[in-house]
């Protein structure tokens, strides 16, 4: 006699739930014992997520590539309605992360950018910027990295700027530069202790918030060679930045900023975007 099935419900609302959800989800799905429905709510269901894109276009940028994942073909082919913005002074190109065989989850956001390097090969030998999709930036903050002359380079936004308590910067990544604002090291997930040790000589606390530029001729190396994360388990920037600079202390130039920066995984930025957006 076949046992019915257990029918288990998930409910998603943001991407970072997502994130954490997928990986039981699957395995979930895969099992015979279980039926699993999805429920998609919130964030996932909201138009805010062609903000950032609408500050990307209003900074100038041309060429935009939207990393996807392999299965979002609903989105690459109607992405003009759902985004609801104004391209027709863009060009607009999809690449796609592949998951590696033996894995549930991508293999981390520098191997996003080594894929789409390898997809796009003119990026090997032209410069291009890198942002988060669900951080809506600044359209100054997005022209400063965009129009710097230095080939690789990041935004070092001051905490004071940011708006966030100081529990929150802990979940981001502080940086330290030398005399000449050249980045020196990048600590991802920062104890308090390790925080408060990392103050500039204006007393400042800078944080990355993934708004970086890059040369391809330079980068390309360095994103292809990235090694997997021990504790993520996954290629981080972060680690291609630390690689970069012990084959060249002066390679990414830190580019002070005191602004805001909203996070569309968090349910309160989302209000403060509406408000922004109104």
């Amino acid at each position: 006699m076949n046992q019915k099935k257990k029918k288990i419900v998930f409910l998603t609302g943001t991407r970072a739930d997502f994130g954490k959800l997928k990986s039981l989800m699957s395995i979930s799905q895969n099992s015979k014992e279980f039926e699993v429905h999805l429920f998609v709510t919130g964030m996932h269901m909201n138009s805010l997520y062609g903000s950032t894109f609408d500050e990307v276009v209003k900074a100038g940028f041309k060429n935009i590539y939207i990393i996807t994942s392999e299965k979002a073909s609903t989105f690459r082919n109607n992405y003009k309605d759902i985004l609801k913005l104004d391209l027709s002074n863009c060009n607009i190109f999809f690449s796609i992360q592949y998951l590696d065989i033996n894995r549930i989850k991508p293999l981390g956001t520098a191997d996003a950018i080594f894929q789409t390097m390898e997809q796009f090969p003119q990026l090997k030998s032209q410069s291009f910027c890198v942002c988060n999709g669900d951080n809506l930036y600044s359209v100054e903050s997005l022209k400063e990295i965009k129009n710097t002359f230095s080939k690789n380079a990041f935004i070092a936004y001051d905490r004071d700027g940011l708006k966030f308590n100081k529990k929150r910067i802990s979940s981001f990544s502080i940086v330290t530069m030398d005399k000449e604002n050249f980045l020196v090291d990048i600590i991802e997930k920062p104890s308090e202790i390790l925080i408060n040790n990392s103050l500039d000589v204006f007393g400042k606390i800078r944080v990355s918030m993934n708004l970086f530029k890059f040369e391809g001729e330079i980068c390309y190396t360095f994103f292809k060679n990235c090694p997997i994360n021990k504790i993520r388990n996954e290629k981080e920037i972060a680690d291609v930045l630390k690689n970069m600079i012990l084959d060249n202390k002066k390679n990414i130039l830190g580019i002070f900023k005191y602004d805001n920066v909203l996070d569309l995984t968090s349910k309160k930025d989302i209000i403060e975007v509406q408000k922004y957006l109104s």
